[in-house]
């Protein structure tokens, strides 16, 4: 196959990146790139022409030329350890990308169950992997989700076989280190539960440095029937750090999927989460907070889909928006025909703190079944001057007013999370984009 001329910065750079990678990868996983590439040349880059990418500007990552990330590791532990959540979880890095081992903790597992690198698996385990990176390729919507399927060359592979519960939660933290000109990375972590199968887990993506870069990674998840799975992004990157991310899954009988977004920093974040309700009973719950200051801004894009009757989605998304913050919530909830007893509740709600703030929310329903119960909203607003008055004439400054009102806003979603060491980090990281971190307030908080 010859891929079309190179339009852009962009293209070209990647372009080479993929002819650098074949001849590292398996005759099938080479299939599959050429698969890609091929969709993606169907596709094209995203554009404001889209309606799912309206209000995004990709010009600072179309019109740049992005390398990979050197393989030196600059990552010590003690560097870690602000982004760790305690000393009983399963701990995996990568670092710009590439999974470290020396970084990592994985301490002995249930017979059958395998938590590691996603290379690692692709070189001992392959045929454990390589039917779930091919599904859905051909009717994927999202070009960037094709271009990872191309470009990805690590990640996190998780498979869990049938009745396997892991107790301690799967902590995955990806780093991306400072560098002097603009880097890309493209991960894949794939989460496959046989039935009745459960696992927790926490996703962290970090970075420092003031130099453009840019995170294009996808998570998987294929839950057979009766599987439960509970998964948490945390996107923290870097003023100038890029992160476009995506999120598929598909539910049999029964399964739950219970999925949190927390956005606390970066230059631009893109969520696209897919989800097909494919077996009776299945259940999804999706979480989302943002809490936004500096220009950050912040794009939530959701398809549900209910095929199948008696299945339950909920939505649940909320920002904090300060300075020129801006986020998006768009969202759409499918009913198929014959899908009855479906149950959906999707609501978005913004707060405002600054005037030069902005938010775009589209709930939107689909349905073309008749015994369904339905519903959607969506809230915009400032804190509420009569709360605020209240708080003041019993005591409270402005000041702890304020954090009361905002902390106890955000609050609603972290409680939401059933990890409590997820809980407590969330609480102290919200609280410092607040800047309402003395020790002091955070007591009076009960942080």
């Amino acid at each position: 196959m010859q891929p079309q001329s190179p339009q852009t910065l962009y293209e070209q750079s990647f372009r080479h990146r993929l002819q650098a990678i074949l001849p590292e990868t398996a005759d099938w996983l080479q299939a599959l790139r050429f698969r890609a590439l091929t969709r993606f040349e169907q596709l094209g880059l995203p554009s404001r022409r889209l309606e799912a990418w309206k209000f995004i500007n990709l010009r600072p990552v179309i019109n740049q030329s992005f390398q990979p990330h050197t393989t030196d590791l600059t990552v010590t532990e003690a560097q870690l350890q602000p982004h760790l959540l305690g000393s009983d979880t399963i701990r995996l890095v990568l670092v710009n990308g590439r999974f470290v081992e020396s970084l990592s903790v994985l301490p002995a597992l249930p017979e059958g169950v395998w938590v590691g690198s996603l290379k690692a698996a692709l070189r001992t385990v392959p045929e454990r992997v390589q039917a779930s990176l091919a599904k859905g390729l051909d009717h994927e919507p999202d070009a960037l989700v094709v271009l990872n399927t191309a470009l990805f060359e690590d990640g996190v592979f998780i498979d869990v076989p049938e009745n396997a519960q892991l107790a301690s939660l799967i902590h995955i933290v990806s780093v991306t280190t400072a560098s002097a000109d603009p880097r890309a990375a493209y991960t894949r972590n794939v989460i496959n539960l046989a039935p009745h199968a459960r696992v927790q887990l926490a996703v962290a993506h970090v970075g420092s440095g003031e130099t453009l870069y840019l995170n294009n990674s996808v998570q998987e998840f294929y839950l057979a029937e009766g599987a439960q799975a509970e998964c948490c992004l945390m996107l923290n990157e870097a003023s100038q750090g890029w992160h476009l991310t995506a999120t598929r899954s598909t539910l049999a009988q029964n399964a739950e999927l219970k999925l949190s977004t927390v956005t606390l920093g970066g230059h631009t974040a893109r969520h696209s989460v897919s989800t097909l309700l494919q077996g009776t009973q299945a259940t999804v719950q999706l979480n989302g907070l943002d809490v936004l200051e500096g220009q950050t801004a912040v794009f939530h894009q959701t398809s549900t889909e209910h095929w199948v009757p008696d299945c339950r989605s909920e939505q649940y998304y909320k920002g904090i928006l300060d300075d020129a913050g801006q986020s998006e919530f768009n969202g759409l909830v499918f009913v198929a025909e014959g899908a009855n007893g479906t149950d959906s509740q999707q609501l978005n709600k913004t707060l405002l703190l600054s005037e030069d703030a902005k938010v775009w929310t589209r709930p939107q329903l689909k349905i073309n079944a008749d015994d369904v119960k339905c519903a959607h909203g969506a809230t915009v607003g400032q804190l509420d001057e009569n709360q605020l008055f209240y708080l003041a004439s019993r005591g409270l400054g402005r000041d702890l007013a304020t954090a009361l009102l905002t902390y106890g806003f955000a609050e609603e979603i972290i409680q939401r999370l059933s990890h409590p060491a997820l809980r407590r980090y969330l609480d102290q990281r919200v609280l410092e984009n607040l800047h309402r971190s003395d020790a002091g307030l955070q007591r009076q908080l009960g942080v």
